[in-house]
């Protein structure tokens, strides 16, 4: 991943300063610790000033519709103490000016609040976008002391710079490096000669506004290579080659911002010729659209490993409980000789002294085999044939019991085991928020804190179903959660429709759509849905699967049971194999 630097900052701020300028704050968010969100109302139109402070991507953007959609953002329903103060200082207030301190990843905002005798109030809002040491500060502009921040750092984080309530603002520590625009090409030569190291290190020790990234750019366009080449032999024409090009590149006149295909790297001038790049339409977009995507991949892996250890964790006790139960189903078998013996004891109460501590006796049940019984000899012989009867009638009932407890909890199991399907299938991060919100909502993972959907809001945000289509041209649906399990039955299909499913094995519930119910659905059409079928299951990696198949109409949702849980009668079986390429070649 690319980090933000100073040099796209400033390119950044040239871009959206003008725009945010006379801008007036409506609203102030704080979704998370690391995270505070501007609703500003400027020329005509309302805009997100978005900052991140998250030490992995650090960032600030206008958001756009893609970008906001990579990152989901949720309010929390209580908003922290910082936000409040936030609120208190900037909701209403107008936009001064926004600037880029030179070389630093700063961008401040300034602007005018006012106290609540109406006086005006000047404030400066600092974003910090520096990996770890990452902040956003409110200070006052009058006096210079910080009124609140979102990370406090005290002594014990850095001896050189604290940043909290009622101490002075100071920038951060600056490293002592070089201002290109100020050194000639000549000079700029001889330094090169005494480089010991690679050139594009070197550019990125020395020099502000170079970023790593920027300077193995920008040797690679002018043809010097990093690995192999020793500074001292490369010809003078790309040195002077190269320092032309960064000065172009630190004055912004050859911007051209660009995003790898494979969403991996950025870049302000998109000319490496070794990367495939896709231009973006302005600084803000490349900006938005990067850092929303890595924030998009880190929050689905981090959202997927939460549900994944709280599903494991869910099974695991699960698990237990059904060990537990089917131990006392099988001492079951071990009570039927707790009434055998009492029955050959009542059958030979005469036989049988006081205080003997074991008899041998014809056993009946067993071809009158002579069999030894432990006695209590401090009983009567009844009283010891009652004893058995009690241990068996006891072991009965608990037996009975578990019979109960282990259906229960080989549901619970089945269900459980059916989430974790779903997770590790799941490719987006809106699935897994739905697989979150379903956990919650069966008391298996506690509330974040975060703003809870209700039904009503669900129903609007809609669900999205995986949809295929047959080489026969049929419609086939997949859920791949059990909230669009649910929706796929009761919502979309219709009763002459097929449903699919693995038998026995958790996995998607797959629908094929039937236009004609007067035309009879092709087989190859059924095998290659239920080749689908197979492929969003457990038993994704392995071959010969065996897939139900029926009509919707068959299929029944008991009561209370389950979300995704249905029973099914006049269902058919096909065993087929998944197939990777088939889903794609379908989709």
């Amino acid at each position: 991943m690319i980090n933000f630097d100073s040099l796209t900052l400033k390119a950044l701020t040239d871009e959206i300063g003008p725009v945010l300028e006379s801008g007036r704050v409506q609203k102030v968010q704080q979704p998370s610790r690391n995270e505070i969100l501007l609703g500003i109302r400027t020329q005509g139109k309302n805009l997100k000033l978005y900052i991140n402070v998250n030490p992995k991507y650090p960032h600030l953007t206008l958001l756009t519709k893609q970008g906001e959609d990579y990152r989901s953002i949720e309010i929390p329903q209580k908003p922290p103490m910082f936000c409040m103060l936030l609120r208190k200082h900037m909701e209403g207030a107008k936009i001064k000016t926004v600037s880029h301190p030179k070389y630093e990843r700063i961008l401040e905002i300034y602007f005018d609040s006012y106290n609540e005798l109406g006086e005006r109030v000047p404030l400066v809002l600092a974003c910090e976008l520096m990996g770890k040491y990452s902040n956003i500060i409110l200070y006052s502009y009058e006096n210079n002391v910080i009124l609140g921040s979102a990370h406090h750092v005290g002594p014990e984080k850095s001896r050189e710079r604290e940043v909290a309530g009622g101490l002075p603002y100071i920038y951060p520590p600056k490293p002592k490096k070089m201002d290109l625009l100020k050194i000639s090409e000549a000079e700029f030569y001889t330094h090169t000669m005494a480089i010991p190291g690679p050139m594009n290190i070197w550019l990125n020790e020395n020099f502000n506004y170079i970023s790593l990234a920027l300077a193995t750019e920008l040797c690679k366009i002018t043809g010097i290579d990093i690995e192999k080449d020793k500074v001292i032999a490369i010809p003078k024409e790309k040195i002077n080659a190269l320092y032309h090009l960064i000065i172009k590149t630190l004055k912004l006149e050859n911007l051209n911002p660009s995003i790898s295909k494979d969403m991996k790297l950025f870049s302000l001038i998109g000319l490496d010729p070794d990367i495939e790049w896709e231009q973006t339409d302005s600084v803000n977009s490349m900006v938005d659209l990067y850092f929303g995507y890595q924030y998009y991949l880190d929050a689905f892996s981090r959202l997927k490993s939460m549900l994944l250890t709280a599903a494991k964790k869910e099974i695991k006790k699960e698990k237990a409980r059904l060990s537990q139960h089917k131990r006392t189903l099988e001492s079951e078998e071990k009570s039927e000789k707790y009434r055998q013996y009492a029955d050959i004891i009542m059958a030979n109460l005469h036989k049988i002294q006081p205080g003997q501590d074991s008899v041998e006796l014809e056993n009946f049940y067993d071809n009158n085999q002579l069999i030894i019984i432990q006695l209590d000899p401090v009983k009567s012989p009844n009283a010891n044939a009652q004893r058995y009867y009690k241990l068996y009638n006891k072991a009965k009932t608990a037996s009975r019991i578990s019979k109960d407890i282990v259906r229960q909890v080989q549901e619970e199991l089945d269900y459980l085991e059916s989430i974790e399907t779903f997770i590790n299938q799941s490719d987006s991060l809106a699935d897994l928020k739905q697989i979150k919100d379903e956990l919650i909502s069966q008391n298996l993972l506690k509330t974040t804190g975060k703003q809870i959907k209700s039904p009503e809001k669900l129903k609007k945000e809609g669900i999205s179903l995986s949809e295929y289509t047959s080489t026969d041209g049929y419609k086939i649906y997949v859920g791949k959660n059990n909230r669009q399990n649910e929706y796929l039955i009761s919502k979309i299909a219709s009763p002459n429709d097929i449903w699919l499913h693995t038998q026995n094995i958790p996995g998607s519930h797959v629908l094929i759509k039937i236009n004609d119910e007067n035309v009879e659905v092709p087989a190859s059409t059924i095998e290659e849905a239920a080749s689908i079928a197979a492929y969003f299951s457990q038993a994704k990696n392995s071959a010969n699967v065996a897939v139900i198949y029926v009509r919707r109409k068959f299929l029944k949702k008991p009561p209370h049971s389950k979300p995704g849980y249905v029973t099914y009668t006049n269902e058919k079986t096909l065993i087929v194999n998944p197939d990777k390429d088939l889903v794609k070649n379908l989709s």
